[in-house]
């Protein structure tokens, strides 16, 4: 790649070259109606929308989007270096803060009930007092 970044239409047109497609190819994969959209894109006279740099991302998974996005760096991520050394160690504290917080909330969970039963007895017992002193008005 060349030292200056590219603009996000070079990006497109190396993504065509480099995957030996046709704008129509492509457009068709995107599940584009017509291929009007990408020439408009390829011809400078719109730029990508959102929706349309996630459905070249999601085509191409070994797409860097930064690059797509920067025209910097390597166009395509290599899968034995996309995984950082430090990624593993990340998701096992990751993991095991879900744990914990799953953990925290199952044992919330359980004190509600509790106060729940007691609540409802305490409700149950007014309500057979009450019950019982309207009787004794009553007689």
């Amino acid at each position: 790649m060349k030292d200056t970044p590219l603009d996000i239409h070079e990006c497109i047109e190396f993504l065509l070259q480099d995957k030996g497609m046709t704008v129509y190819g492509l457009s068709k994969e995107l599940g584009f109606d017509k291929p009007a959209k990408l020439y408009t894109i390829l011809n400078r006279r719109t730029k990508p929308s959102y929706d349309t740099l996630v459905s070249i991302t999601n085509r191409f998974e070994n797409l860097n989007g930064d690059w797509l996005l920067r025209g910097k760096g390597e166009p395509f991520i290599n899968s034995s270096t996309s995984v950082s050394k430090d990624q593993p160690d990340f998701l096992s504290e990751r993991n095991r803060n879900l744990e914990k917080q799953l953990a925290d909330r199952n044992e919330t969970i359980e004190l509600l009930k509790q106060q729940i039963m007691i609540l409802r007895e305490v409700i149950n017992h007014s309500h057979r007092n009450g019950a019982i002193r309207k009787g004794e008005l009553l007689s």
